[in-house]
């Protein structure tokens, strides 16, 4: 009893309180929380500010200012124009074949780095230290990967039908069928370089994809701009 009491009135003289604890916790908690909520917040906006951007680009080339896309667009269209008059039949084979070649080494490779991923998925997986958090993080990866690499096949695929088109249809269905296609491969490209950020999300974290879309954007900006001599 004597012990009992001394360390009571050892508390009462230090200024101890039995609730600090409870105290303690719930403001670790909250601290919790408004981490967890950061993190969402940090997502949310990456994902708005990549699309935001692609929107915003698509609404200005409906408006007719020219981009990257649409020149390379006009471009090719100008190009079946020219095979057609010139009757380049050899030269436009090759130069199909080149970039239907470029685009299907673009699918495969996008297709292997997807089963490299798989496959260390599949062994945190087997190890049971993969989440929900991790699980969403490489549906986000694969996605993106899969539909590069499904526009890349996209463009190939309509370049094979300009080949045979050429010399027997008329101008303006071939002119579209390329146009398409370089629509197809700048869209597999850009879901490939969008899907760097779902990788750096996975690897680095929330705030990591943050900074990593302001990154992206700002390149985004630069690419997408046409070279001076092309306008």
């Amino acid at each position: 009893m004597k012990a009992v009491a001394f360390l009571c009135l050892l508390s009462c003289a230090s200024g101890f309180t039995p609730i600090s604890l409870p105290r303690r916790s719930t403001t670790s908690q909250r601290d919790m929380l408004s981490l967890d909520t950061a993190k969402t917040v940090s997502v949310l906006a990456g994902t708005a500010i990549l699309s935001g951007y692609h929107v915003r680009l698509g609404r200005n080339e409906k408006k007719g200012f020219s981009s990257w896309r649409t020149a390379q667009a006009d471009t090719r269209v100008e190009w079946s124009a020219y095979v057609r008059s010139t009757e380049g039949w050899l030269y436009a084979i090759q130069t199909l074949r080149n970039a239907i070649t470029a685009n299907t080494f673009l699918a495969t490779t996008v297709l292997s780095l997807l089963t490299v991923i798989s496959g260390k998925l599949w062994e945190l997986v087997r190890s049971g230290n993969s989440g929900n958090k991790l699980l969403l993080q490489f549906a986000s990866v694969a996605l993106l990967m899969l539909k590069s690499a499904y526009e890349f096949l996209q463009s190939a695929r309509l370049m094979t039908h300009a080949g045979f088109m050429f010399p027997v249809s008329a101008g303006n269905k071939v002119d579209n069928i390329m146009r398409k296609s370089q629509m197809a491969q700048w869209s597999g490209l850009r879901w490939l370089y969008v899907s760097l950020g779902a990788i750096i999300w996975t690897i680095g974290g929330e705030f990591a994809f943050l900074g990593s879309s302001v990154a992206l954007v700002i390149f985004f900006r630069c690419i997408d701009r046409v070279p001076r001599g092309i306008e």
